[in-house]
């Protein structure tokens, strides 16, 4: 649990450093409209990309195929808008990134490997073991 705990607390930190930065370059106001901008685009990207990548999958089984695209698509997105939703620098310029289809490939490329692992290790928790 220590190591989970000294990773966020030296995210905050250097989210915090990287707000300051940002806030020196271009004044408060802006920093302050660019959060607040930043976190409406991830409600909106985790509202309505959610249904529809539900309704997709929705399909999909109806159908009898396997969804593995739009489950990807959709946990890479979703991952995105909590992203966007946090506060931050560098967060923000993931949560972006991800949000560009071009790059999302990487990013979905990343959790199949990780997912991957995951199994093949037999683990049956995502992030922490009991």
């Amino acid at each position: 649990m220590l190591p989970v705990a000294a990773f966020f607390a030296l995210g905050t930190g250097i989210e915090l450093y990287g707000l300051k930065w940002i806030s020196e370059s271009i004044s408060i106001m802006n920093t302050i409209s660019w959060v607040m901008f930043s976190f409406l685009v991830g409600i909106i990207v985790s509202r309505s990309y959610g249904d529809e990548c539900l309704e997709r999958i929705q399909r999909s089984l109806k159908s009898r195929e396997a969804p593995v695209d739009d489950v990807l698509n959709g946990a890479v997105m979703s991952f995105c808008s909590m992203l966007l939703i946090t506060p931050g620098v560098i967060t923000d310029a993931i949560g972006l990134l991800i949000m560009i289809p071009a790059t999302r490939g990487l990013f979905k490329g990343i959790a199949l490997n990780l997912t991957r692992k995951r199994i093949q290790s037999g683990q049956q928790y995502f992030f922490f073991k009991n």
